[in-house]
């Protein structure tokens, strides 16, 4: 008899269930995501100022920091004084050029001059001679003045790359923020050395979110990009969001160890992306929700 009632129960909870049903509409669970973004500092130097805090929002390219600016500052003052230099040296250059070519233009006259006239007999041969060294030097001299004029110009090049290299540090001395978002963790404080490549702060874009299902092959004879999704955090305060398929993995995989039990982490599945718009920012990173897909 109680073996009896014991097989009541399990064929009407059965029952129960399949009338729950909603007829096989695919569904799994996953755990909301986010473009993340973590800004680095770009030059090493003390933090004057941190301008944000955690659970700030912040739009693109608004200032985050100020790392102090004295050591570049003064760095570029020295640049700026050394393509003084360079220029001086060039504008020398030009002159020196002038000269030379002035000489040169003297000396190719006298020669041609001292040349007629020891054909004409009225100049010996040591006239005819000097005349001649005196222009071959002057044509040297051109030469030589062209080359300081290059040396000055590629001095003036590499100087005025190295001010480029310094003022680009200190436009990195105050790093903005690469997208819009919420601050969700800050790595440092004003009056700690922030150095190349260590985090400042980290950015999340919450305005829009992802979940990332897993679905076996019958479940994708349904479903196309662009369909509509309820994502449902299951809290019993949030009603479920509507968000769009965005992506649908062209290859199957292996179920993920964090989505099914070990029994099912052999099946093939597919991974099927969700967009959300998260304007409220309701929904947060790494928050369980259940996808439906109807």
């Amino acid at each position: 008899m109680r073996r009896t009632v014991i097989l009541l129960v399990l064929f009407f909870a059965l029952t129960l269930l399949s009338c729950g049903d909603d007829g096989g509409v695919p569904r799994g669970s996953g755990f909301v995501e986010a473009t993340e973004v973590t800004v680095s500092a770009e030059v090493t130097g003390r933090l004057q100022d941190l301008y944000v805090d955690e659970g700030d929002r912040v739009v693109s390219e608004s200032p985050l920091a100020l790392i102090d600016t004295t050591a570049y500052a003064l760095r570029l003052a020295e640049a700026k004084a050394q393509r003084y230099a360079a220029e001086t040296k060039q504008a020398a250059a030009r002159l020196q050029i002038e000269k030379a070519e002035l000489d040169s233009s003297l000396a190719e006259r006298d020669y041609a001059r001292i040349s007629r006239l020891v054909e004409k007999g009225s100049a010996n041969r040591q006239q005819y001679d000097q005349a001649e060294t005196r222009y071959r030097q002057a044509l040297v001299a051109i030469e030589l003045a062209r080359s300081s004029l290059k040396a000055a110009e590629a001095d003036v090049a590499r100087v005025e790359a190295n001010m480029n290299i310094i003022e680009e540090q200190l436009a990195d001395c105050s790093p903005g923020a690469p997208l819009g978002g919420t601050i969700v963790t800050t790595y440092t404080d004003p009056g700690e050395l922030a150095i190349s490549g260590k985090a400042l702060v980290r950015i999340a874009a919450l305005d829009t979110v992802w979940v990332k299902i897993y679905l076996p092959p019958g479940d994708l004879t349904g479903i196309k990009l662009g369909d509509r999704a309820l994502v449902d955090p299951e809290d019993g305060r949030t009603q479920p969001i509507e968000g769009r398929v965005s992506w649908i993995s062209p290859e199957a995989e292996f179920t993920p160890k964090n989505v099914q039990t070990k029994e099912a982490r052999a099946d093939l599945v597919y991974a099927v992306k969700v967009t959300v718009p998260n304007p409220e920012e309701v929904l947060k990173i790494g928050m369980p929700v259940m996808v439906r897909i109807p």
